[in-house]
């Protein structure tokens, strides 16, 4: 009798830890656990051109929404440095990092040497990269990048359906994969409706050149082209000045011309920045070490990283069939149905 009851207890303590597990599970914290969660995430942001840069500027659009959201409750702050040179990425990136203040370190730059020094020589800090140019490394070093070949996409069906010359421009920064993949998939999606259509492509060897870019998409609108993709600052200044309408890249650029940008394609890094603030969190308060996977974490349309921005007040601009076979495609893309070629190779002139 008496062995049994010991069996009885025993038995007892098992299901009530077992409970305990379950109830506390990996996304609970224990009372413990809770006194120890931080209230604030500090992040220090490494950029390589101005903070008005587009590529730039749809990082910390990103993070001005996350911190409105207050994931984990954290209230969330960041210090910035734009405009660092290639030679001065790694001693601003081992700067940050000698302060102790930052929780999270992101790289905003396609430069892969200078991450991979700083991730090693202080391997407690969480460091995120992104940018074209770079490959995963694993460890404390998270690699993220943002494509808009999607939307980029369904700008190319606008702009096949309503050229009248059938001449296209695209002005671009340097034939990274990340640039050349929307020029691409721009280009593709205007012969998926319209197969006369030519590609003019100027890449204008800069990360930040306006005038020079400006002076790219006078000579494509010169050759002919009616619509111009601008994946940098400069073209909408053509634009403007020859009466056409062009595409913007990265984030919602019709304020920079009303008159001018049609529609933009949009990248939010809210769904990337939630994986990683989710990430530090759970090596924080539960201990759970840094182990960056060998693969990008990346996102598209289906899970909310990117879409078209509105016509705004081109909208009158746009006939009802474009829309309709636009607005089809965006639901084909986000539901699965429509897969947009992935082409990172540079792109070429027609």
């Amino acid at each position: 009798m008496k062995a049994r009851n010991g069996w009885f207890k025993i038995v007892s303590l098992l299901a009530v830890l077992a409970i305990g597990v379950f109830l506390i599970g990996p996304d609970r914290l224990t009372a413990g656990e809770k006194s120890k969660a931080p209230k604030d995430l500090k992040i220090g942001v490494v950029m390589l051109t101005v903070v008005e840069e587009p590529f730039n500027t749809m990082l910390l659009q990103g993070l001005e929404r996350v911190q409105a959201e207050h994931p984990h409750g954290l209230n969330i702050s960041w210090d910035l440095s734009e405009n660092v040179p290639y030679p001065d990425c790694e001693r601003v990136l081992k700067n940050y990092a000698k302060t102790g203040k930052y929780d999270i370190i992101w790289f905003h730059v396609s430069n892969p040497e200078a991450i991979k020094a700083a991730a090693k020589a202080y391997p407690d800090t969480m460091w995120v990269f992104s940018a074209s140019g770079h490959k995963a490394i694993g460890g404390n070093a998270y690699w993220c990048d943002m494509y808009v070949h999607e939307p980029a996409y369904l700008m190319g069906i606008m702009a096949g359906m309503m050229t009248k010359t059938n001449i296209l421009g695209a002005v671009a920064g340097y034939p990274y994969p990340q640039v050349n993949l929307p020029i691409n998939a721009f280009k593709a999606g205007a012969k998926s409706v319209n197969p006369d259509v030519k590609l003019k492509m100027t890449y204008i060897e800069s990360w930040f050149d306006p005038p020079k870019a400006k002076q790219s998409a006078l000579a494509q609108i010169a050759s002919g082209a009616d619509f111009i993709y601008a994946e940098r600052f400069g073209p909408f200044e053509a634009c403007k000045e020859k009466g056409i309408l062009g595409f913007g890249h990265w984030v919602d650029q019709n304020d920079m011309a009303p008159e001018v940008v049609l529609s933009s394609a949009v990248a939010f890094w809210d769904p990337v920045m939630n994986t990683i603030i989710d990430i530090w969190w759970d090596h924080v308060t539960k201990g759970m070490p840094f182990d960056a996977p060998m693969t990008i974490i990346q996102y598209g349309m289906a899970e909310g990283a990117s879409d078209i921005a509105p016509y705004h007040g081109l909208a009158s601009k746009v006939p009802p069939e474009v829309k309709k076979k636009v607005e089809q495609a965006r639901a084909d893309i986000k539901a699965g149905k429509l897969k947009v070629p992935y082409i990172d190779t540079p792109a070429m002139s027609d």
